[in-house]
């Protein structure tokens, strides 16, 4: 499980900030609490609130982004790595970022640091505690005028000179060590160990233009298990849905499309793998016109008197649609141990249905965690609900950086034990609220 991530100008995050998942030591919703081998409690689920534009995205683009240096690597040196720094000051690229992840796997703490800017990664550092102390697994260094990074194993790995000599022409100046390790064929079995970890558990980020349908669809046609699962996820959200018929992907329905596309279009299409758009082209001006196939997914809606009917997927509200496909992304948390990052959560459902959804996760997971950002504000109003220290907030500040924090950070003068967090948040003593002037626009054509 992750224990916190430090961000460090990335994006508008200028100055260094924490997420940390470590929970405070109370005895209320303990379902939120998972209890790691050295006796650190930790937060299954975090919530961050924040005005449009105020960095709390970015908060959830820095676990993205990490999980691409370690798992995607770059093919050539010279290829830039996809971010930016903060931008609003001097020469801005030429001042490095930074990450610190701290984490549990197979019952240890480790803590990877990593330094980087968009052309290299400049230096490296994983530790591990098994015991109090830390235990260096490995360093590295770029040399940036050569291009050349070098590596540094712990002799508590005993890896043969061969094996980290291969490694090391892996790892370009653009790629992370592990990262470098997905494209060789060495077994280094820590290395392997900490691939295999970040691979399962870091699912990556879901915003709300993503259509999970096709994701849930293939769980739900796959997994018996899975079927029942969601049958009975989807009948809680929706007492008339007894269950969900998905067809196989081979059987698609005929959607048309009205529309023209261009040939580059279509080409882009051709790239997106298990893509479920079936084409008819036709030749007249480089454009193609036909039918997009979509695989046949009902629901069955039951009444009284056993009266059961077929509604295809595309006829349910948006909110049915995304609460399916958020059903199998909760099917893998509650039977895995996963980190899963969303972004808007409440984008097309109802407050109490986002509500439905979180406990579901809670009460279901063990080693899972979820972050989300939100502008969901009954959520801070349902206090038998919230934990506290679940709770962060974003900000905008007056230089265009954007700063992080929890609400346990507020001291009872601000925010006491007892007050009310909806309260408090309208009143703007939490701050990461829009600042939203006139609505008045002044400008007229008379001005001209």
């Amino acid at each position: 499980m992750i224990h916190y991530l430090q961000i460090d100008n990335f994006g508008p995050l200028r100055e260094m900030a924490e997420i940390n998942f470590e929970a405070v030591d109370i005895k209320e919703r303990e379902d939120y609490v998972a209890v790691m081998p050295d006796g650190k409690k930790l937060l299954k689920l975090a919530y961050i609130y924040g005005a449009n534009a105020s960095g709390k995205t970015t908060v959830l683009k820095a676990f993205e982004f990490l999980r691409k240096l370690l798992l995607e690597p770059m093919d050539t040196k010279g290829s830039l790595l996809n971010f930016e720094p903060f931008l609003f000051c001097d020469n801005p690229y030429e001042q490095p970022s930074r990450f610190e992840l701290s984490f549990y796997m197979d019952k240890l703490r480790y803590v990877y640091e990593v330094i980087f800017t968009r052309e290299s990664i400049l230096e490296e550092i994983m530790n591990v505690y098994r015991s109090a102390k830390p235990t260096e697994l490995f360093t590295r260094s770029t040399d940036q005028e050569k291009r050349i990074s070098k590596i540094k194993f712990s002799s508590s790995l005993s890896v043969a000179a061969n094996k980290k000599e291969l490694l090391e022409s892996h790892v370009l100046q653009n790629n992370t060590l592990l990262g470098a390790f997905t494209k060789t064929n060495i077994d280094i079995p820590e290395l392997e160990a900490l691939n295999r970890w970040f691979t399962k558990y870091l699912l990556g980020m879901i915003n709300s233009s993503n259509n999970l349908t096709e994701f849930t669809a293939e769980l739900v046609h796959q997994d018996r298990f899975a079927q029942s699962w969601l049958d009975e996820f989807m009948n809680k959200a929706d007492r008339q849905i007894s269950k969900v018929q998905v067809e196989d992907e081979t059987n698609l329905v005929p959607v048309q499309q009205e529309d023209a596309f261009p040939l580059d279009l279509k080409l882009r299409f051709s790239e997106i793998k298990r893509s479920l758009f079936k084409v008819i082209p036709s030749s007249k001006e480089n454009k193609f016109y036909g039918w997009l196939g979509e695989r046949k997914i009902d629901f069955v809606h039951s009444f009284e008197g056993d009266r059961n009917y077929m509604l295809p997927i595309h006829a349910e509200s948006s909110g049915t649609k995304r609460f399916f496909g958020l059903g199998g992304l909760i099917f893998k948390l509650a039977h895995g141990s996963h980190l899963l990052c969303i972004d808007e959560l409440e984008t097309s459902l109802h407050a109490d249905l986002m509500i439905y959804f979180l406990q579901v996760f809670l009460l279901n997971s063990d080693n899972s965690q979820l972050l989300i950002t939100t502008h969901n504000l009954s959520l801070l109003d349902n206090t038998d609900f919230l934990r506290r220290d679940a709770l962060w907030f974003s900000e905008k500040q007056k230089d265009g950086s954007s700063v992080l924090y929890s609400a346990q950070e507020f001291d009872s003068t601000t925010l006491r034990k007892d007050a009310s967090l909806i309260k408090a948040y309208r009143a703007g003593k939490l701050g990461a609220k829009p600042n939203i002037g006139s609505p008045f626009i002044t400008i007229n054509g008379d001005n001209e």
